[in-house]
């Protein structure tokens, strides 16, 4: 074929990849939008089982539907509504006013109540439960006295739930019969629906037989409501907590506690908020839309208040109707999908920013303007990425060779796996680290020191080191572990961390074993095999450099531990020491052998320290392991006598070597002539390192 032939081939290859790349942007971005938005919550399509998509796309389009309603009331700030008022029932009121406990007396209320009166309160509401008599004759009577005199005062219900065996009744639970006939009107303060973050959109106004307080106010207020009860609303925020004027308790009943006329033509809601302390005042918060910047919650007597201006007013929000919203995020995310992959990445990118901006300042307008929201955040927050990163990706199919190149370097350090595994994760390079737990491994070359001093040739020595790294590192690294570094002739390696891992403990076990039952490097004569120490806890995995130069490392009380258990070989006379926190992650493939209790140096607790035997199915139970456990216990109460008698034979069922139980018949034999004490514990003191 003649090159020009050729080039224009290569041309149409490249024309038809490029259609190819923006029909399958187009059809990916447009599943994105249709399948987070197709979500029980996100979509509220009456959707009663989660779609195909699953649980994941649940969330996430329930948490960009919860984002794309809050946003625009960040960006709007407050309103200020100086029409009501909240008068709260704090922990600075009860200290003041001698409360106690959740329930406050009523003759403060029925005292609120004729203050307010006198002041000329437009309207009086109690967020609070009223569902049983008052214990003290004539209390409820006074306070159903002064509601009656002020006659516009509403009361609280609660709602009961009886989930019962196949069905849930709710209940309504009223005030007493002689406050609700004094009252205005009641109605109920449950929320309905409450969202998986604990925030409250929904304006919820109940039914013809059981009303919510705030339909029950506006409507006795003259409020127009409209006919469609049942429509969905949403609240219309005015603020972040505490921005709706609030007066305390004890201020607002004193005669001087606000200025004169303070209450006038207000209408007043008295509610609780919520405290730590013993005056036990309840917890009653929820999510605003103002909390995603750290702003407090709002109480619950803020909600309420917040929903019965938005009736009063008529300015609660709608939402945009569903099948429009559904089209409209289609339509987006196919001229997403298609326009993008046909620019360059940083005109792409440029063009997804600018889409972004563009779709919030709409949001907000409509949101401002015309009280309407919709879920703008899927088309700008998972559509525009979607359609972006397939555009990037499209363009850069060579950074593959890249990431190829980064695993190789890495899987100098890492097995091939988990070096995958890192190149495909988004790794926190700053100073610091997390806390996870991770099993960490310490070996020594046992002989090491003084063959070294004997060689006197540095070639020598790291010629032995090199061998003795190859070989150790091959073994962590089969068993996905990540080795930390090398000091001097030790080796520092970790499971768990930086990647977590569910089997931590036996890949570690696994790898201890396999780097012991393989050691045993020979030189001039010399026989160098290998001590490990292993220990499970929490350790400080991360960059434990600087800004300038990256060193992951891990830190913290777990490795020092491992480092100890490693150094107990020598006194023990044995290859792979664990404690009870890995002991307690392993599984029955291995076989252990309790070796006692020891408080080491610089450790004020005892921990329980185990030898690791192999893996169970290659160690069959032996009568030496039984007669060294009788001998430990022995030990452990005291009874030295019986302590050597079980070693000795323990001994001589194995052929004379046997480390532990050399070890215990000094101990025993020490403290006999020392006599223990006679509150003798069994743990053993260890006075070095």
């Amino acid at each position: 074929m003649p090159a020009q032939a050729r080039k224009a081939l290569r041309r149409r290859i490249r024309r038809l990849l490029g259609f190819a790349s923006s029909l399958f942007g187009a059809a990916l971005a447009a599943t994105v939008g249709w399948a987070l938005l197709q979500t029980p919550g996100s979509g509220s399509f009456g959707l009663r089982e989660p779609p195909r998509c699953g649980w994941l796309c649940a969330a996430l389009g329930e948490s960009l539907a919860r984002l794309s309603y809050d946003l625009p009331f960040i960006l709007r700030g407050t309103l200020q509504r100086p029409e009501a008022c909240i008068v709260f029932l704090d922990e600075n009121a009860a200290r003041t006013l001698g409360q106690r406990g959740g329930v406050w007396d009523r003759q403060l209320h029925a005292a609120l109540v004729r203050r307010l009166t006198q002041e000329g309160a437009r309207a009086i509401f109690f967020d609070l439960i009223f569902s049983d008599p008052w214990p003290e004759p004539g209390v409820d009577e006074d306070f159903a006295a002064a509601m009656q005199e002020n006659g516009r005062v509403f009361l609280a219900a609660a709602m009961e739930v009886d989930a019962g065996i196949g069905a849930r009744q709710e209940r309504v639970l009223p005030p007493t019969a002689t406050l609700r006939r004094a009252a205005a009107g009641w109605g109920s303060i449950a929320f309905r629906p409450v969202d998986a973050d604990y925030g409250i959109r929904q304006l919820s106004t109940g039914s013809d037989l059981a009303p919510v307080a705030a339909w029950r106010i506006a409507q006795k207020l003259g409020a127009a409501l409209p006919e469609e009860r049942e429509q969905q609303r949403w609240l219309n925020y005015y603020g972040p907590a505490g921005s709706l004027v609030n007066v305390s308790y004890d201020r607002a009943l004193a005669a001087d506690g606000v200025a004169s006329g303070f209450f006038k033509d207000r209408i007043v809601f008295v509610g609780g908020r919520s405290t730590i302390s013993e005056l036990n005042l309840g917890k009653d918060e929820f999510r605003n839309p103002f909390s995603w910047l750290g702003a407090a919650f709002s109480t619950g007597v803020e909600v309420h208040l917040t929903a019965t201006l938005n009736l009063l007013h008529g300015e609660w929000l709608t939402r945009l109707g569903a099948r429009r919203e559904l089209w409209w995020l289609i339509v987006t995310g196919v001229l997403l999908g298609a326009l993008l992959p046909q620019c360059r990445p940083h005109v792409a990118a440029l063009l997804a920013m600018l889409w972004i901006s563009g779709l919030g300042a709409l949001a907000c307008w409509l949101f401002a303007r015309r009280e309407l929201w919709f879920a703008w955040c899927v088309p700008a927050f998972a559509q525009a990425p979607v359609a972006l990163g397939w555009a990037v990706c499209a363009r850069y199919f060579l950074e593959e060779r890249r990431r190829r190149a980064l695993r190789d370097a890495f899987g100098h350090y890492l097995s091939p796996h988990v070096a995958d595994r890192i190149a495909d994760a988004d790794f926190d390079l700053s100073p610091g680290g997390t806390v996870v737990e991770a099993t960490v491994l310490i070996t020594d070359l046992e002989g090491f020191t003084p063959l070294a001093e004997e060689l006197a040739n540095p070639e020598l020595v790291s010629r032995v080191l090199i061998e003795y790294f190859t070989q150790t590192t091959g073994h962590i690294l089969e068993a996905e572990g990540t080795i930390i570094n090398f000091v001097g002739d030790s080796v520092l390696a970790v499971w768990g961390a930086p990647l977590a891992q569910n089997d931590h403990a036996g890949r570690a076990a696994l790898a201890a074993w396999r780097l012991h039952a393989d050691s045993g490097i020979e030189v001039t004569g010399h026989t160098l095999r290998t001590r490990v120490g292993l220990h499970t806890g929490a350790v400080l995995a991360g960059n434990i450099g600087s800004a300038k130069r990256f060193d992951y490392a891990v830190i913290g009380d777990t490795v020092n531990f491992a480092s100890r258990l490693e150094g107990m070989n020598k006194l023990f006379g044995t290859a792979i020491l664990i404690s009870e926190a890995l002991r307690e992650k392993l599984d029955a493939r291995f076989a252990v052998r309790p070796l006692g209790e020891f408080r080491v140096v610089g450790k004020r607790e005892a921990h329980r320290v185990h030898e690791l035997l192999g893996p169970a199915s290659d160690t069959a139970p032996a009568p030496w392991l039984a007669s060294f456990a009788r001998g430990l216990e022995a030990f452990q109460r005291g009874d030295f006598d019986g302590c050597e008698r079980q070693m000795h034979e323990t001994l001589a069922m194995r052929g004379g070597s046997d480390g532990p139980a050399r070890f215990y018949l000094a101990q025993a034999a020490t403290l006999r002539e020392r006599k223990a004490p006679e509150n003798w514990s069994g743990i053993v003191e260890l006075t070095a390192k």
